[in-house]
């Protein structure tokens, strides 16, 4: 029975030191990486005709610790993207043209940490983002009447959204202030992204 005991409590100690908080209440967490798969054509619905060529976002955001489980922030991202060619014709001429766009994303986030490993000093964490994205699309006139592509630019802004259904954010060592981060979700941020994190505590 003593056995029994002692090994009940010796694993219940190996659990908790997994299970230990490397990122506590009152961590703040600088971050900055990049995105895989631009997801404009997953939000967008009026991307274009063709094809479309994007560069992955660009991710800048800030992480605070309310909890020893919960995370809040914010995110910016910067992402370009245009369609294939379109031909058209108008009354005087033969159009060929591609859109082009650059999103400006602002969003707020809430984490939540469902498992933390003090010895390896990471956490791994799933969590959704709501915001708005500028988009500035203007058209790219490749052959015929250059005039139109000042008539049809223009600035709108929308509604972002982003949910991440894996995260992981981890120290290169225990005492280190410097890590790196890994998502995969669906969203603003793109199907997957990576990057660098700062930690100031």
């Amino acid at each position: 029975m003593k056995k029994q005991l002692l090994s009940i409590l010796l694993c219940a100690g190996l659990f908790q030191s997994l299970s230990a908080q490397v990122y506590k209440k009152g961590n703040m967490t600088l971050y900055a990486g990049t995105g895989y798969r631009n997801s404009v054509a997953i939000i967008l619905k009026d991307v274009g005709d063709g094809t479309s060529d994007s560069e992955g976002p660009i991710l800048l955001g800030y992480q605070y610790h309310l909890t020893d489980k919960l995370m809040i922030g914010l995110s910016y991202s910067l992402q370009a993207a245009s369609t294939g060619k379109v031909k058209t014709e108008t009354a005087t001429d033969n159009v060929v043209y591609r859109t082009n766009m650059v999103l400006s994303c602002f969003m707020s986030q809430l984490n939540y940490t469902w498992y933390s490993h003090e010895k390896q000093s990471f956490i791994l964490y799933s969590g959704a983002s709501i915001g708005t994205f500028s988009v500035n699309k203007s058209l790219e006139i490749i052959s015929g009447n250059k005039d139109l592509a000042t008539a049809y630019s223009n600035i709108s802004d929308e509604m972002a959204y982003h949910f991440t259904a894996f995260g992981f954010k981890g120290r290169f060592s225990k005492d280190s202030k410097l890590g790196a981060f890994a998502e995969l979700g669906y969203g603003a941020n793109g199907l997957f992204n990576a990057g660098i994190n700062f930690s100031f505590n």
